[in-house]
């Protein structure tokens, strides 16, 4: 056995003498994965091997790290705990390895207003919908959303959204998430929709859009629940929003089917800001939105 490993020393620094074979053995050791392909390293169920696939290209500042964890005798456990937190930290949120296998990890934030669950869940929002005529019954399978009411929805969000005061403005996209109609897939889609739609892969564009797209989702729905803070708080706004409301839907009636987009002018009283309830805008939202503060 010693002659064994007097040979296996001999080797080692022998190899270390030649500058070639020295460099050769500092990427087997940083780098293992570096002559390997995908299918080679891991398994079905192999998290930690799949992790080192991914991160190897889209974080490689992580992959090192795992490796040098790797090296040190790390547990599995403690190598999920590893990656996880550090793709987390750039911006993809993610609690389990496995979710690395079906592109960058998304979570719907949208609502389907035909169902009768989201109301079991979110009895608050039904004070505003029956604003458009949805009103939910106990025992139906599907609710009953009038033609006319996500082309109001969108109309009335728009002008909310482009007002200067900041509340009007959180109301206004609290109305484009309710309507589906904020331009953010993951504000507007559910679980079920998202589902339908390609995931995205890690390569850098697909990576630097998700950071982006989730960012300004987080920022979004800050902006939704104040929103909806703000109507329950505010009896003059929420009878505002009634009455454009139905103004809006007498004017889409006089249009009798026609495709022209309605031309509607809404007024909206203004907030008052500073104090408690104060509508307080969000600088990182309204840089991403591309709206002045």
């Amino acid at each position: 056995m010693n002659d064994l490993l007097d040979t296996f020393a001999m080797l080692a620094t022998a190899m270390l003498d030649d500058p070639l074979l020295t460099l050769a053995n500092a990427v087997c050791w940083l780098d293992p994965l570096w002559e390997t392909s995908e299918d080679d390293v891991y398994e079905e169920g192999d998290g930690v091997g799949l992790a080192l696939c991914i991160t190897r290209s889209a974080f490689p500042d992580i992959y090192a790290g795992a490796v040098e964890r790797i090296r040190s005798g790390a547990a599995e456990k403690e190598l999920d705990s590893f990656i996880c937190g550090a793709i987390s930290q750039r911006g993809i949120p993610l609690d389990n390895l496995e979710f690395l296998g079906y592109g960058i990890p998304l979570t719907a934030c949208g609502i389907e207003l035909s169902d009768p669950d989201l109301y079991a869940a979110r009895a608050d929002l039904l004070p505003l919908v029956e604003l458009f005529g949805i009103r939910p019954e106990p025992g139906h399978y599907n609710v009953e959303v009038p033609d006319c009411a996500y082309t109001a929805g969108r109309i009335i969000a728009d002008s909310l959204v482009q007002q200067d005061d900041a509340g009007l403005k959180q109301v206004g996209w609290a109305l484009a998430w309710l309507f589906s109609c904020s331009g953010n897939t993951l504000i507007d889609y559910d679980d079920e929709a998202l589902a339908e739609i390609p995931p995205l892969t890690w390569d850098q564009d697909d990576l630097a859009f998700a950071i982006e797209l989730i960012e300004e989702t987080g920022c979004m729905l800050r902006y939704v629940n104040a929103g909806l803070k703000l109507l329950e708080a505010n009896p003059s706004l929420f009878a505002a929003l009634e009455t454009n409301i139905q103004r809006t839907y007498k004017t889409i009636a006089k249009m009798k089917g026609k495709n022209d987009e309605p031309r509607i002018r809404l007024e909206w009283p203004p907030l008052i800001t500073g104090g408690d309830g104060a509508a307080v805008p969000d600088p990182e939202f309204l840089q991403l939105r591309g709206d002045a503060a």
